[in-house]
Parts: C-alpha cells; sequence; structure tokens
C-alpha cells in the first residue's frame, strides 16, 4: 500500500519537461481537450457570423436562422467537454482549479444557449444574465489555466498568447455588452454593426490563439 502511495507521488511531482517527453495518457487527453475547446470555439464563431448576417440581410432566413442555435449550442457542449479532459493535467500545474471553474462556467454557457437551442422562455432576465458573465468568466479561467500550464511547462516565451486570448475575452464581453445597450437604446445601423463586428473579433482570435498555444504540447 506503501508503495502504490509513493509510486502516485511520484507521478504527481513529474517536471512539465519530462510530462512532455513520457507523453503519458494525461497528456494525451489534454491535448483532446484542447482540441475541443478549438472546435467548439470554432462553431461559436460561425454562429456568431450567421447572426451578424441575418441581423443585415434577408435571404434564405427561415432556412438558416434554425440552424444557428444548433451551432451555438454545439460549440458550448463541445468547449464544455474539452475543459473535462483538460482536467487531466497534472496537479503539479496547479491549474485544477482554474479548469473546474472554469468548467463550470461553461456549463453555465451551455444552459443559456440551450435555452436558446430548445427555444423555451424559462430564464428570467437576471439569471440568464448571470449565465451569460459566468460563460464569459469562463473564458477567463481557462486562459489564466493555460498559463499555469505554460508555467509548468517552463514556456515563458508563449505567456504572450495567454494575454491574447484575454484581450479577446474582453473584446467579446465589451461587445456583448455595448450591443445589449444600443439594442435597449434603440440605437440600430452603423454603430450595432461594428460593435457586433468588435465582438466577432474576439470570438475568432479565441480558438485561433488556443490553438496556438495547443503546440506547445507536441
Amino acid at each position: 500500500m506503501n508503495h502504490e502511495s509513493a509510486a502516485v507521488a511520484e507521478s504527481e511531482s513529474i517536471s512539465g519537461e519530462e510530462w512532455l517527453r513520457d507523453a503519458p495518457d494525461s497528456l494525451k487527453s489534454t491535448r483532446r481537450g484542447l482540441k475541443l475547446v478549438i472546435y467548439g470555439g470554432v462553431l461559436v464563431f460561425l454562429a456568431a457570423v450567421g447572426v451578424l448576417y441575418f441581423l443585415f440581410g434577408t435571404e434564405m432566413q427561415t432556412i438558416f436562422m434554425n440552424v444557428l442555435p444548433v451551432m451555438a449550442f454545439s460549440g458550448n457542449l463541445i468547449i464544455f467537454a474539452g475543459t473535462i479532459f483538460c482536467l487531466s493535467i497534472p496537479e503539479q500545474a496547479g491549474a485544477r482549479r482554474l479548469l473546474i471553474g472554469a468548467a463550470v462556467g461553461f456549463f453555465a454557457k451551455v444552459i443559456f444557449s440551450g435555452t436558446i437551442f430548445f427555444n423555451t422562455e424559462v430564464l428570467n432576465l437576471p439569471v440568464a444574465l448571470f449565465l451569460k458573465v459566468a460563460g464569459y468568466i469562463g473564458f477567463i479561467l481557462f486562459a489564466l489555466a493555460l498559463r499555469k500550464l505554460l508555467l509548468y511547462l517552463n514556456r515563458p516565451d508563449q505567456m504572450w498568447k495567454v494575454h491574447c486570448l484575454l484581450g479577446s475575452v474582453v473584446l467579446f464581453l465589451l461587445g456583448s455588452w455595448c450591443l445589449e445597450l444600443v439594442t435597449d437604446l434603440g440605437l440600430v445601423g452603423l454603430r450595432l454593426i461594428t460593435i457586433y463586428s468588435v465582438m466577432l473579433v474576439g470570438f475568432f482570435l479565441y480558438p485561433c490563439f488556443t490553438f496556438s498555444l495547443k503546440k506547445v504540447l507536441r
């Protein structure tokens, strides 16, 4: 029994360089998780692009407008699943709590997008707002978890990409809030499309920089 506990402790104290070199199952699971986060992010981005198109166009609206909630819901669900896979990062990296927080935030975003997908009105405005903000916090926590991972792998040269991830969250967070504001005030047209376009930049950059960070695990 003592031998087994020593073996577990020894495996948990593995350095980042050894973790990459030995390529254990936890590394493979982390790679898979990052892939899922990237794929889910791409789906969410495409759904957001579709919303922008249908806000200012009418062609084939009734056909594809029904597809967008499916894409958004599927994308958020895939991101949540990817975060769960990333929980296999070694405890020594110190990213576990951040990843758990990110998973909770992403699950809240799944619930929010699920209400749109299933066309339900069970959420009142405060609850919907809370779930939406929790989802954005999930993106921030996930970026901070990747920062911990880079420190564990002794790759401070890649830290600027984490800063870009956080910057992308700021873009679609501010864009989302401004979009809600101008909509409530009845301001449409150029201001609306400009704000939404800025938000789309954030949705585009997040999976891009996540993909770039994933290359560190090769």
